[in-house]
Protein backbone atom coordinates (compact mmCIF):
# COMPACT_ATOMS: atom_id res chain seq x y z
CA UNK A 1 0.00 0.00 0.00
CA UNK A 2 1.00 3.22 -0.77
CA UNK A 3 1.20 6.32 1.33
CA UNK A 4 -1.51 8.23 -0.81
CA UNK A 5 -4.22 4.89 -0.05
CA UNK A 6 -6.70 4.50 2.59
CA UNK A 7 -6.49 1.46 4.60
CA UNK A 8 -10.21 0.55 4.49
CA UNK A 9 -9.93 -1.96 6.99
CA UNK A 10 -8.80 0.26 9.35
CA UNK A 11 -11.74 1.62 11.87
CA UNK A 12 -10.26 5.26 12.29
CA UNK A 13 -10.89 5.70 8.45
CA UNK A 14 -13.96 4.20 8.87
CA UNK A 15 -14.92 7.28 11.66
CA UNK A 16 -12.73 9.44 9.44
CA UNK A 17 -15.25 9.23 6.83
CA UNK A 18 -17.97 9.10 8.67
CA UNK A 19 -16.96 12.64 10.35
CA UNK A 20 -16.51 14.48 7.24
CA UNK A 21 -20.36 15.54 6.62
CA UNK A 22 -19.79 17.35 9.97
CA UNK A 23 -17.30 19.95 8.20
CA UNK A 24 -17.83 22.37 5.29
CA UNK A 25 -14.16 22.78 4.59
CA UNK A 26 -11.36 21.75 2.41
CA UNK A 27 -9.45 19.03 4.74
CA UNK A 28 -6.16 20.70 5.22
CA UNK A 29 -3.67 19.22 8.16
CA UNK A 30 -4.78 21.23 10.79
CA UNK A 31 -8.39 19.55 10.31
CA UNK A 32 -7.43 16.25 9.95
CA UNK A 33 -5.43 16.68 13.10
CA UNK A 34 -8.71 18.28 15.11
CA UNK A 35 -10.32 15.00 13.18
CA UNK A 36 -7.67 12.61 14.70
CA UNK A 37 -7.60 13.73 17.49
CA UNK A 38 -11.41 13.33 18.46
CA UNK A 39 -9.99 9.62 18.18
CA UNK A 40 -9.49 9.18 22.04
CA UNK A 41 -6.67 6.51 21.79
CA UNK A 42 -4.72 9.09 19.57
CA UNK A 43 -3.61 11.12 22.83
CA UNK A 44 -3.00 8.07 24.52
CA UNK A 45 -0.23 7.19 22.12
CA UNK A 46 1.20 10.38 22.00
CA UNK A 47 1.39 10.60 25.64
CA UNK A 48 2.90 6.67 25.65
CA UNK A 49 5.43 7.67 23.12
CA UNK A 50 6.51 10.26 25.06
CA UNK A 51 7.35 8.41 28.50
CA UNK A 52 8.95 5.77 25.84
CA UNK A 53 11.03 8.81 24.80
CA UNK A 54 12.12 9.41 28.43
CA UNK A 55 12.52 5.77 29.12
CA UNK A 56 15.01 5.24 25.84
CA UNK A 57 16.59 8.46 27.46
CA UNK A 58 16.89 7.23 30.90
CA UNK A 59 18.08 3.60 29.34
CA UNK A 60 21.35 5.30 27.09
CA UNK A 61 19.30 4.68 23.69
CA UNK A 62 19.46 8.15 22.88
CA UNK A 63 19.25 7.35 18.92
CA UNK A 64 15.73 5.36 19.23
CA UNK A 65 14.89 8.53 22.02
CA UNK A 66 15.60 11.06 18.96
CA UNK A 67 13.90 9.04 16.49
CA UNK A 68 10.89 9.11 18.53
CA UNK A 69 10.63 12.41 19.04
CA UNK A 70 11.50 13.24 15.28
CA UNK A 71 7.83 11.50 14.63
CA UNK A 72 6.21 13.34 17.58
CA UNK A 73 7.47 17.08 15.79
CA UNK A 74 6.34 15.83 12.21
CA UNK A 75 2.64 15.35 14.12
CA UNK A 76 2.92 18.88 15.89
CA UNK A 77 2.41 16.85 18.95
CA UNK A 78 6.05 18.15 20.32
CA UNK A 79 8.03 21.71 20.10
Amino acid sequence: MSASEVDLNDPLNWYIADSMDDYNVCLNPEVAKEIVHRHGGYPKLVNALKEAIVTLEKEGCGEKAERLRRELQELGELE
